[in-house]
Parts: C-alpha cells; structure tokens; sequence
C-alpha cells in the first residue's frame, strides 16, 4: 500500500525535532478530547516524521532509541495526548518483536518502520474464551499459494490511524499464525464503535477480516511448543503490559500540569483558607506536591522496569536466557510497576479536583478525562490478579503465567 515517506534524517531520543513533534502532536489536543475529533492528523505527524522507526537501529536508517528512551518518549507523548501515544502501542510492539527475529524478519520490519508505515493491533476477540489464551475463532485457510483470512476482533487499538494490522489466527493444524494485512485491503473493515469512557479516540473497536487475501511471506507462524502448550510470553507480555503503564505515568505528568494551571487561573479561595493566594496556599501546595511526586515515581519505576526488558531482550536475541529467568524478572517489574503506577495514578486523578472548588468539576476544565483514562487503562488486565501472581512468586516461587497479559 502507498505510505508517506517519512523524513530522511532519523527522528532520534532528545532531538529537538523530536520535542517539537510531541509539542505539535500536543497542540489542540483538549479540543479534540472536548468535541470527539479523531487524531487522524496528529497520527500523520508521527507518520511523516519517522516516530515508528525510533527503535530502528542507527546503522539501519532508525532513531537507534534505547528501550529505555522509547519509553520515556513514551510518557512524554501521552502527557500531552494519551490517545495517540496509546494508538502506537501495537506498532511499536511489532517492531520490538520482529527486531528479535531472523534478517528476513528484520529487513521487512525495518522497510516497513523506514518508510512511515504504522501497525494496529488485531488480536483479542470477545466470547468465551478465556483473556490470554492463545485461542482464536479467526483463520487462516490455505487458498492456492496463499492464504484467506476470515474473522472479528476487538479491543483493535490503533488500527483505525494503520497501515497495517497485525492479526492473529489460527491455521487449519490449530497453530497461532500472525497475518500483517494493509488496511486497505478488499475484505478488511475497521469500525470505529469503541464506547469505552476513557481512550475513546483510540479506535479501540471492531475489524473485521472477510475472505481477505493473505500471501505467504505475510504471515508468521510461532515455533511449535514442545511440550504440547503455546510458548511462553514473557518478553511481549512484558512489553504490552509496561506500555499502558507508561500511558499512565504520562497522564500522571498532565495531572501535575493542569493542577499548577488551575491554581493559577484561581481567582479567589475560601475565606478560612490558610492564604488567600491559591498558588501561595500550603494545603494546595500540597495536593500539587503529591501529585508531582505521583507522576516522578511512576516515570521512575516505568524506566527500571525497561532496563529490566532491555536486558531479557539483549539475552533473546544472543539465546543466553534458555530458562527465561531474565524474561520472567522482566515480566515481574512490568506487574510490579502495574501495581504500584495503578494505585498512584488513580489517586492523583482524584486528587486534581481538591486543588480547586466546585468551578473545577465544570465541562470547560475537562478535568475528569484524565481520570476517565486512567481508570481506563488500569482495567488492562486488574491490578488483583498482577498483585496476587507477585505474591505467590515472592512467597512460594510460583513463576509469573506466561500468557501475553503478564
């Protein structure tokens, strides 16, 4: 499919190209929220500035970003727009993936990344099979010397603004198959019917994949399991999971901002307020201080975690990790950080309304989106079920599940 082609020079971590594309992606951003416009043209920036290729090494064209800078590029996007910033989740994932796998793999990702292509996701389907089980009602059937692709997903986050969506299916054996289908090919619709309260221009809704044609060198399979059971997920479990906990630490740095801009544009306290100065009252000081320290804490703990990955990463693709310990200390951090980032965020979302009266809860604030996301994005997979897996580690050994969600 015809994709801009993105800027030549490498769009690289602390650049100043870079802070201004998160500034303009940034611009009318409220606006959008207050109306219900899409961020079609906001993923375009992104798209035409090179963004999906900062993982891609330097001597490959790419920003040549540590893991560790992604995700605090991460956080800064999505403290200015967490819509967007969640939209590229999948894309980045692919690329993180496929970086990992052999030359051809890493050539066609690499192209893809260069040239200003962007992936959505396609993965999860409702019903009743369990969440994390690698399980599809989508396929992938033999047609010739290629494949038909025929199903429906939800939860398709980013895949409205794609160029490609990565699909998982089975094949007629009962294997999981990856299928990388443009967007705009015949048979592929992507609603966009996402209704949740918080992420709600993300197009975190339906596509649907009728007869559509699939050729060979478009899909993937996993290696078979030896033990009769699908592999072991830590590494991309890890990364999807840490992803949307960033999301959150970044939204943690907009509570902290709008909270200083709202004591500002105060024009009154109460008359029993210890300093009728709102930004020279101690008490809200304080509700500012802790949600500062909230979004410092996150970020911090969001980072140690990516070191953690980076490491397990570096030892996949060296295949010095056979027994993934260095996967599955990757995959605790991300659920310890989930724990802790869930539990901070959602208090500071709280918090933002103590620093002003009643005239903060008003439509023209927009105040509560940031709670709304965030309690949005802690519903990835609940806090409980990390918290209860990091205990029976800690106290019994049990290794952490390895399905996609840990």
């Amino acid at each position: 499919m015809t994709v801009t082609e993105s800027q030549t020079e490498p769009l690289t971590y602390g650049s100043d190209r870079l802070a201004q594309l998160i500034a303009d992606i940034g611009e009318g951003a409220l606006e959008r929220e207050r109306t219900g416009e899409r961020p079609f043209a906001a993923v375009d920036l992104a798209r035409r500035a090179g963004l999906g290729a900062l993982r891609v090494p330097l001597e490959d064209g790419g920003g040549g970003a540590t893991l560790r800078e992604l995700f605090a590029v991460v956080i800064a996007l999505a403290a200015v727009d967490v819509n967007v910033a969640h939209i590229l989740r999948g894309h980045f994932s692919h690329v993180e993936e496929r970086l990992r796998l052999d030359a051809a793999e890493r050539k066609r990702v690499i192209d893809l990344a260069l040239r200003g292509a962007i992936v959505g996701n396609a993965s999860t389907e409702l019903g009743s099979t369990p969440a994390g089980a690698f399980t599809w009602q989508t396929r992938l059937t033999p047609d010739g010397d290629g494949f038909r692709l025929n199903g429906k997903k939800f939860f398709t986050t980013g895949t409205l603004y794609a160029d490609y969506a990565e699909v998982l299916a089975s094949n007629p054996e009962g294997a999981t198959v990856i299928a990388l289908v443009p967007t705009d090919r015949a048979g592929v619709t992507v609603l966009d019917d996402w209704d949740g309260m918080g992420q709600r221009a993300t197009g975190t809704g339906t596509a649907i994949f009728e007869d559509v044609a699939v050729s060979a060198d478009e899909t993937l399979q996993f290696a078979p399991p030896e033990t009769g059971t699908e592999p072991e997920l830590y590494l991309s479990g890890a990364f999807f999971q840490l992803y949307v906990t960033a999301l959150e630490a970044g939204v943690l740095h907009a509570l902290r901002a709008d909270a200083v801009a709202h004591v500002h544009q105060r024009a009154r306290s109460f008359t029993w307020a210890p300093d009728p100065t709102p930004a020279d009252d101690p008490l809200l000081q304080r509700e500012i201080g802790e949600i500062a320290s909230a979004a410092y804490a996150a970020e911090a703990t969001v980072l140690a975690a990516a070191d953690a990955l980076a490491i397990a990463y570096e030892a996949d693709v060296a295949r010095t990790d056979p027994n993934l310990d260095l996967a599955h200390e990757a995959s605790l951090q991300a659920a310890t950080a989930k724990v802790v980032v869930d539990a901070l965020a959602q208090k500071a979302a709280s918090q933002i309304f103590d620093v002003g009266g009643a005239s903060v809860v008003r439509q023209a604030h927009l105040l509560d989106r940031h709670w709304r996301n965030i309690r949005t994005l802690a519903s990835h997979n609940p806090s409980s079920y990390k918290a209860q897996a990091i205990g029976a580690y800690y106290a019994r050994g049990t290794r952490l599940p390895g399905s996609g969600y840990f």
